[in-house]
């Protein structure tokens, strides 16, 4: 580990550059992976004396890793615990079963240990979560030794067998083994244990590269025990790998050795864009380093993989491309290009299942690497929109096959971005849209940034273990992201972050590196690990000067914005929230307000109409819900719930303003008007179901949008509904149920939004119609309404609540998170269901309640009925005094908490349910923030009344 505190950041940079010099040229910097090197001990050779186990010490490394239980170490994911625990107990019962007495542990104590592990794998089986698991190749990994062992005997089942399986044949879909036959690289040869008994090994031979497949001790390994005839340069391989890889003739060996291109790549590039200069790391290194890379590039037609002659991939080669254009010439990126760009993102290899962030995180730095920006424009762009569109999708934090860390991803993006947006605001990318960088690119390297700095742990590290690499990801992200325009208030906050940050790595020493990298295994690396600390200590995060172009993209009102951190931090929602998150929840806000404008006026007209107050307030209460409790709901889904917040407001005023200034809430024409639009959505949808419960609905064209002259002077004197009424109705209503995440719902819960929106557009007419007859009343008794429809309770529960468009709110926030998951349905269970929906109606009536509280004046001015005018209220006070008043808001703020009781006690009922579900216990989390926007307009409702007065 470093030693920061006494020896100059340069000196152990260049001290550490030098490690990736050897004699030979290979470097493998990778910590021992018990997986790996139970297959090696499980290598035995002919000799004329009989069959003698070629590397004992790797066998007593396994026996001396079994733990109390059994098992064997987990070092950062299940399938670590599984994988090392399947192989270490297939070699168990390999040496049991052919016992060569050299060396040999006592058939007794090999029997003992042999239950021992067969009863923790199976425990680990059963907690498995398959689908969660990312690491490399575990699907076509695992159902080969669990098949190996159940030949030998020992067979599992377990409740994730049908997820490994279906994974296994999608994995194999498109892949046969047979392909190794041919002189095509394909990433299966690091796995070839994978196909004893699938494949042939003595026709997968001419593959074998410096003695190896791949750089795996594993799939050498698995080669040596099939093959017909002895590799001798097998068997030299794995004797390197054994004493020169990091166990050092210990008997352990890594799952990748050599790893040389990644690690001489990740170190140069990593030090040398945060802040090291060539002379620090020491030119004779760089030069060599240099002449390495650059070589090594030129012999592959431009591409390289993470060692000297294995199959190449973009990760390794954008990384080279990198460092050399760091150090020297560069080389240009036509390999990258041709070998690994696809139609929406670079590939990191051939054959590659699930595309990965990282990889075209640094494809992109790789193009903004090369001296012609210009012409890489569009390559910029792709790389770029498909990092914005993952980010936008992601659910959380962005995960990656590579590393577990969540900020190892945001690092490399702030990395790429903020080179990208210092290159475009210079004017060398003119044909990147302003409208992406302005959108998504800053939005998204804001959000990494804001998310770096709510996560910081109380000691200045990041992460639940507290651990120094995870820290310097963290660190770099925030460095990183500083060339943004509008970071000038959140100064103090980004000083302190990065300076505890810094406080804790020069305060850790001789900390382990951590298990964070993914192989086959997770492993750990010190020279990566040494490489990010330093990079973390070097970096340079000082405010920048930002270019005008760039600058001019943004609208951040900050004078506006410190009234409104006064205000909220009023507000009982975040009365512990720190005044700087509120702030930097109100800039992210302001970004998204642009994107919310396009929509605006896309339904409802808005001439003649008072000034919409509320569209400047509507983004926030989205992003400062999401980053009070660090859910960190997707971007897509928070700005489709913007829309919708926003459409409600402009139902809300277009009824009142429109509907109820020229149709009495007693003209049946606009509820049958209503029901008709209905009607023709459902004649037009389709009747039939997929498996899945899913109705296809197709999507009809939005009307145009009238104006408001054109409404008011398209009323006839019949009772019909005027064609420019109904067509702003039926272009709202087409919106909503067109809107892919409804098309794509489950047949209840699409028929759930469309029933809560046709209950919230009719209540509108009954709302109407409850004021007419409210203000009907003589003048002299206007304080309480004498002939209300029904009892306070139930108009509340119905017709009020309904009004409030939460209900329907709630029901179109469903459909989004079950598309978001994956899933027809958000809640799955009867129970569930029952339980949301109740939930959520009383999250209505308490939010209406609260309206209700703020605008007793307001309403009494405008002559609408309000809550407290209805009978029960009577016995508080019944003229206009403000003794009155406070006396019937007492009452009416008592049973607005009885609400958020019943509230609470749903959401604690959904809570209990999904147990210990992660998708279950996910979703409710998204439905706390939910209900903590829709509580926050309430709150916000009784500090100050933000409706538009009509």
């Amino acid at each position: 580990m470093l030693a920061p505190n006494t020896t100059s950041l340069s000196t152990q940079a260049s001290r550490l550059v030098r490690q990736l010099i050897s004699d030979n040229g290979d470097v493998g910097f990778m910590s021992c992976a018990i997986y790996d090197t139970a297959w090696v001990s499980m290598v035995s050779k002919p000799t004329a004396n009989g069959p003698q186990w070629l590397f004992p010490e790797c066998f007593e490394y396994i026996l001396q890793s079994q733990q109390p239980d059994g098992g064997w170490e987990t070092y950062a994911s299940d399938i670590d615990g599984i994988l090392n625990t399947a192989a270490s107990l297939l070699a168990l019962k390999t040496h049991a079963e052919y016992p060569i007495p050299e060396g040999h542990a006592p058939a007794s104590d090999l029997e003992r240990r042999i239950d021992l592990a067969s009863t923790a794998l199976s425990h680990q089986l059963q907690s498995w979560d398959v689908p969660n698991t990312v690491h490399v190749g575990f699907e076509i990994i695992l159902p080969t030794i669990l098949r190996l062992l159940e030949k030998k005997g020992l067979r599992f089942e377990f409740v994730g067998w049908a997820d490994l399986d279906a994974l296994n044949a999608l994995k194999l879909f498109k892949f046969k083994p047979q392909y190794l036959y041919s002189s095509q690289k394909f990433t299966a040869l690091h796995s070839l244990e994978s196909f004893i008994d699938i494949v042939d090994f003595d026709k997968v031979s001419h593959h074998k590269e410096s003695g190896a497949f791949m750089a795996s001790p594993s799939s050498t390994a698995a080669y040596l025990m099939h093959a017909s005839s002895w590799d001798n340069e097998c068997e030299e391989y794995l004797r390197t790998v054994v004493q020169n890889g990091s166990g050092q003739g210990n008997g352990g060996v890594p799952s990748a050795y050599p790893s040389t291109y990644f690690e001489i790549t990740w170190v140069l590039t990593t030090l040398l864009h945060n802040g090291f200069m060539k002379e620090d790391l020491g030119i004779e290194n760089t030069n060599t380093l240099y002449e390495k890379l650059h070589l090594a590039l030129l012999k592959g037609n431009g591409i390289i993989g993470f060692a000297p002659s294995l199959q190449a991939d973009a990760d390794d080669t954008a990384k080279a491309l990198i460092s050399v254009s760091m150090l020297g010439d560069p080389v240009p990126a036509t390999g990258l290009l041709s070998e690994f760009e696809g139609k929406t993102h670079f590939r990191t290899y051939q054959g590659e299942r699930d595309p990965s962030f990282t990889a075209n995180c640094n494809a992109l730095l790789a193009l903004l690497s090369q001296p012609d920006l210009p012409a890489l424009a569009p390559q910029i762009e792709k790389a770029t929109t498909f990092l914005c569109d993952t980010w936008w999708e992601a659910d959380g934090h962005i995960g990656d096959k590579w590393n577990l860390s969540p900020h190892y991803p945001s690092m490399l993006m702030a990395e790429a971005f903020g080179s990208l947006l210092e290159a475009w605001g210079k004017g060398s990318l003119d044909a990147i849209p302003s409208e992406l960088i302005r959108d998504k690119v800053s939005i998204t390297l804001y959000q990494a940034l804001l998310r770096a700095l709510q996560t910081q742990n109380e000691d200045g590290s990041w992460g639940p273990s507290h651990r120094c690499e995870e820290t310097a990801y963290a660190v770099l992200t925030i460095a990183n992201a500083c060339g943004l325009p509008f970071l000038d208030s959140l100064w103090p906050e980004i000083d302190e972050a990065v300076d505890c940050g810094r406080n804790f790595l020069q305060g850790t020493v001789n900390e382990k590196p951590e298990y964070i990298w993914v192989e086959k295994v997770t492993y750990s690396s010190l020279i990566l690990s040494d490489c990010y600390v330093l990079a973390a200590l070097k970096v340079d995060h000082q405010r920048s000067q930002s270019s005008d172009t760039l600058s001019q993209l943004f609208y951040i009102p900050e004078k506006k914005i410190s009234e409104f951190v006064r205000f909220y931090s009023m507000i009982p929602l975040f009365a512990k929230m720190p005044r700087w998150k509120l702030r930097a929840a109100l800039i992210e806000g302001y970004l998204f307000l642009p994107q919310l404008s396009e929509k605006r006026l896309e339904i409802f007209p808005r001439t003649e109409m008072e000034e919409d107050k509320y569209f400047e307030y509507i983004p926030f209460t989205w992003t400062a819900c999401n980053n009070r409790d660090n859910t960190f709901v997707c971007n897509k889904t928070l700005k489709e719930m913007m829309i919708i917040s926003f459409l409600n407001y402009q139902a809300d005023e277009f009824m009142e303003a429109v509907v109820g200034r020229y149709y009495s809430g007693k003209d049946a024409s606009v509820v049958a008007c209503i029901g008709e639009i209905f009607d023709n959505v459902d004649s037009s949808s389709n009747e039939g179901s997929d498996s899945d419960g899913n109705t296809a609905k197709p999507v009809k064209p939005v009307k145009k949008t009238p104006t408001i002259e054109q409404l008011s002077n398209d009323k006839a004197a019949s009772k019909k509904v005027s064609d420019n009424v109904a067509g702003v109705l039926d272009s709202f209503i087409q919106w909503s149920m067109n809107h892919p995440s409804v098309r794509e719902a489950s047949t209840i819960d699409a028929l759930r939004v469309k029933d809560e929106l046709e209950t919230f557009l009719i209540a509108h007419m009954e709302q109407t119609e409850d004021s007419e007859n409210f203000a009907a009343q003589a003048k002299h008794n206007r304080e309480i309404f004498t002939s209300p429809r029904s009892s306070f309770y139930r108009w509340v529960n119905s017709t009020s609540s309904n009004h409030t468009s939460c209900p329907y709110s709630f029901a179109f926030y469903q459909t989004l998170l079950a598309s978001e998951h994956n899933q027809p349905d958000c809640f799955q269970t009867p129970e569930e269901k029952y339980i949301a929906e109740g939930m959520g109606h009383h999250l209505a009536v308490m939010c209406r309640m609260y309206n209700d509280y703020g605008s007793i004046a307001r309403d009494r001015d405008e002559e609408n009925l309000n809550s407290v005018n209805f009978p029960e209220f009577a016995s508080a006070g019944s003229d206009k005094s403000s003794k009155s008043d406070e006396a019937r808001r007492k009452a009416l703020f008592t049973v607005a908490e009885y609400e958020r009781a019943n509230m609470e006690f749903g959401l604690s009922k959904l809570r209990e349910l999904a147990g210990e579900d992660k998708r279950k216990t996910r979703v409710i989390e998204k439905i706390q923030m939910f209900c903590n926007v829709t509580d926050l307009y309430g709150q916000i409702y009784v500090a100050r009344d933000i409706a538009s007065r009509m």
